[in-house]
């Protein structure tokens, strides 16, 4: 044989290391593509769950065409082996160390998940854009260090510090969770929020083949932090069961993408009621909200579809909010030209919420007319020029901590009709007008009605007031608007209770007291920075198209409101 040369033998090792390199990085992909049922260890507790399916009056669903549900019966069990059941029910049985069954029973249960429309979804669709903005924010920084947002967030900041040294994961160092999460961002992660289930109603998703960190991770977490597991029939792989810090997590993959939840009820909802977004939108960040997570049997008249989904995109950019994107329907083609300013007169400026449009409601409908509107929807007669305007108000006080909800009906046109609309209310004294009787005002509160009715007659400030009234042209000459301002939501949220009032508390009262009283006082004041420094979110705009509305957003500072 002949002797390699040493060029021909330079050339022989080259393509052997580029074989050898090659066979690894095939061999990594195919381990990182591995199902979580091989990675989970052999004598992990599985679960085999049927899954049925309540909608939110407690009536049972079909599960023919559900990506979860099942129409197998579980066997009803005796004393030996008693059926097991969980989910949204109260009559659940837990499988514990508390419940004695043989070893030979059979390990199913009956589990039970209240379908219900997810309320929004948070789609990073630049998740890497999403987190270079974030850390080239001050302020946010300034949020997090807050004391009112370390103590609100204690469970899950305590979390997101624990090491993957101190959860005994061999190679894998640092934060485990919060690397986790921003890895999860990167790779076009969805968070979503059921509001069925409350504050474990947060449920995040991501494509798994675009987070490195995922792939490394997930042996791990599969193999040495799930401490059980459930198998439901219609999905491909197992939901694992684990805890991290103080915060208990459900992990699966669905279609290419992992899901991680606060709860396993909130993880189902959200596989079977949302399916990913594989075409996003071009904003970095988008939030879809899912009216009829809110609103029923309004939606078909209005909209004529039962689902209608409004849009917020996010540009992340200096001095650019983005814009609201809504369906359009019949309801776009009743608005009037422009909203009466006495209507957005009677919104007050510290509102957590609320949405007016130039839509006129006649005070003489009768029950034949609704039911009308009801089967045949809005008229087709195209409205006139002149403004028009009804408004929907959402606020938050201490008397009504669930929140109240007031309604703004405009009719400049006969100002004597303002009586006629008592007839649509249950309690006629919770009413007023103002403007001359141009503008009917009702509220769900006495304190919500007394603010709108000062804010009308210019005894306090409304939104046209925002920034000095330079916000006062751009939300007249629009024939729709909505605002969201989460300051004031969130501080009557978690001020709620009798943390936002103050004691008498003097030199006399015991030490405990006067302490607590002290630590309240720090609370509602580093509380209060952290509510002013949250802005407004703003949109106007009118209607220039069939398909959709797009309505264009701006930021509103808290500190020129007051």
């Amino acid at each position: 044989m002949e002797p390699l040369t040493p060029s021909k033998r330079l050339i022989a090792i080259s393509l052997a290391v580029t074989l050898t390199a090659t066979a690894g990085i095939v061999a990594y992909f195919q381990l990182s593509k591995k199902p979580l049922s091989q990675m989970t260890r052999p004598d992990l507790p599985m679960l085999d769950l049927t899954v049925k399916l309540l909608n939110v009056d407690d009536q049972e669903l079909d599960a023919a065409g559900s990506r979860i549900g099942d129409i197998e019966e579980v066997p009803a069990g005796d004393e030996r082996c008693p059926a097991l059941s969980g989910g949204d029910i109260s009559s659940a049985t837990v499988v514990s160390s508390d419940l004695r069954r043989p070893a030979d029973c059979p390990r199913k249960a009956t589990w039970t998940i209240k379908k219900h429309p997810v309320a929004f979804t948070l789609y990073f669709n630049q998740g890497q854009t999403f987190l270079n903005w974030w850390d080239s924010q001050p302020q946010i920084k300034t949020l997090l260090d807050n004391r009112f947002s370390r103590g609100l967030f204690f469970g899950l900041l305590q979390s997101l510090k624990v090491k993957a040294e101190q959860l005994n994961l061999q190679g894998l160092q640092g934060e485990f969770l919060a690397h986790l999460l921003r890895d999860a961002i990167a790779a076009n992660a969805e968070l979503h929020y059921d509001m069925a289930h409350g504050n474990r109603g947060w449920v995040l998703s991501y494509l798994r083949h675009d987070s490195a960190f995922a792939e490394q991770a997930l042996p791990a977490m599969a193999g040495l932090l799930a401490g059980s597991g459930y198998r439901v029939p219609k999905l491909p792989e197992p939901i694992l069961e684990m805890k991290i810090g103080f915060q208990q997590f459900f992990l699966t993959e669905y279609q290419h993408r992992i899901y991680l939840a606060q709860s396993l009820e909130a993880m189902l909802n959200v596989i079977d009621s949302v399916l990913p977004m594989y075409d996003h939108d071009p904003a970095p960040l988008n939030l879809t909200v899912r009216t009829e997570a809110f609103i029923n049997h309004l939606l078909p008249v209005l909209t004529g579809s039962p689902t209608w989904n409004a849009q917020f995109n996010f540009d992340l950019k200096d001095g650019k909010l983005g814009g609201l994107v809504l369906p359009a329907g019949p309801w776009t083609r009743q608005l009037h030209g422009t909203l009466f300013e006495g209507v957005l007169a009677s919104i007050p400026h510290d509102a957590f919420a609320a949405v007016a449009a130039s839509l006129r409601l006649p005070p003489t409908l009768t029950v034949d007319d609704w039911r009308k509107v009801a089967s045949e929807g809005p008229s087709t007669t195209t409205p006139g020029p002149e403004p028009g305007g009804l408004a929907l108000v959402w606020d938050f006080d201490a008397d009504n901590p669930r929140g109240a909800i007031g309604v703004i009906v405009a009719n400049p046109a006969e100002p004597q009709a303002s009586q006629a609309y008592q007839q649509y209310l249950r309690n006629a004294e919770l009413s007023a007008e103002c403007a001359g009787g141009s503008v009917f005002l009702a509220a769900t509160s006495q304190g919500l009605l007394t603010r709108m009715k000062e804010a009308c007659a210019r005894q306090s400030l409304s939104i046209l007031d925002w920034q000095r009234g330079s916000d006062k042209q751009r939300f007249s000459s629009a024939q729709l608007m909505t605002f969201v301002n989460p300051g004031a939501g969130i501080r009557e949220l978690f001020l709620a209770g009798g943390a936002g009032n103050a004691q008498d508390a003097n030199e006399f009262s015991p030490r405990w007291q006067q302490d607590y009283e002290k630590a309240k006082a720090a609370m509602r004041q580093d509380g209060d920075k952290l509510f002013d420094s949250l802005p407004i979110f703003s949109y106007a705009g009118k209607v220039s198209g069939d398909s959709e509305v797009s309505l264009e957003g701006k930021w509103v500072a808290r500190e020129v409101v007051k």
